[in-house]
């Protein structure tokens, strides 16, 4: 596909969507509102938002993986996941009371973290090839901010990094072989709702997310960058996000491994 916009064009959106939304916390126009543009322009457009983080002194953490249950690729009118770039300022270390702050919405969802030992040669992997390659695995939590909307459409939300905001990662992660990937049941309870998912909700096996990455990645070249030693991999939730206001009390739990409990302030 080729792109309608020039290079420039893509910087400076980038630059706005950098510098109007994610900084400032706040909801912006979305792009693809105010241009004409494609995916081939978005894809571009998000990489140079990465850019921003690297000028601003940020590095690049790993990615983050969403839209991997098929109800919400229904809802956005897509048939595969999408990624988002995280960055080393994006990682909170798991504590009682999280700011919330800003006017774009906020949601949470309860997902499996892999940290790379090593990266992957060519794109054809099995589940146990990841494994083989993960250092550790960690229960974690994202909370997604929506700076273009819920509903405003697939370019406009690879644009704004899918939505990347901020990670908790438990401290201590279990080896590859020592967790359930398929069968561990996922509770998530903000305040008094109460929702309940499966790991294998997540494309099988969070694992596949790893390799859907690892494909995609290989597709974009250079728009999309290389997994690698010590990348963090967000591989997506069970269960659809969940929207927070200032008190929302948060508790995942992954039945049999443990639980992550915050406070929204």
């Amino acid at each position: 596909m080729v792109p309608c916009l020039t290079n420039d064009s893509h910087t400076f959106i980038a630059n706005e969507i950098y510098t109007c939304g994610i900084v400032n916390n706040a909801q912006i126009t979305p792009p693809a509102k105010k241009v004409r543009l494609n995916t081939a322009d978005a894809e571009s457009i998000r990489r140079k938002v990465l850019d921003c983080y690297i000028g601003d002194g940020d590095t690049r953490l790993g990615y983050k993986v969403g839209f991997t249950s098929t109800i919400v690729q229904e809802q956005h009118g897509i048939s595969e996941p999408e990624f988002g770039y995280l960055t080393s300022s994006m990682k909170l270390t798991i504590q009682g009371q999280i700011p919330l702050h800003g006017t774009a919405p906020v949601l949470v969802e309860p997902e499996i973290c892999f940290k790379l030992a090593d990266g992957f040669e060519g794109t054809e992997l099995s589940v146990e090839d990841v494994l083989e390659k993960t250092e550790r695995i960690y229960l974690s939590l994202e909370l997604v901010e929506s700076r273009v909307g819920l509903t405003s459409g697939i370019d406009n939300v690879i644009m704004d990094n899918v939505g990347a905001s901020r990670i908790l990662i438990s401290e201590l992660g279990f080896s590859p072989g020592d967790f359930d990937l398929e069968n561990t049941t996922v509770n998530l309870m903000v305040d008094d709702l109460h929702f309940t998912g499966k790991t294998s909700d997540v494309l099988g096996n969070p694992a596949n997310s790893v390799i859907w990455l690892n494909k995609r990645l290989t597709k974009l070249g250079p728009l999309g960058g290389r997994l690698g030693k010590g990348d963090y991999v967000m591989t997506g939730s069970p269960i659809k996000p969940v929207p927070l206001v200032k008190g929302s009390m948060i508790k995942a739990e992954w039945c049999g491994f443990g639980t992550i409990e915050v406070e929204m302030v």
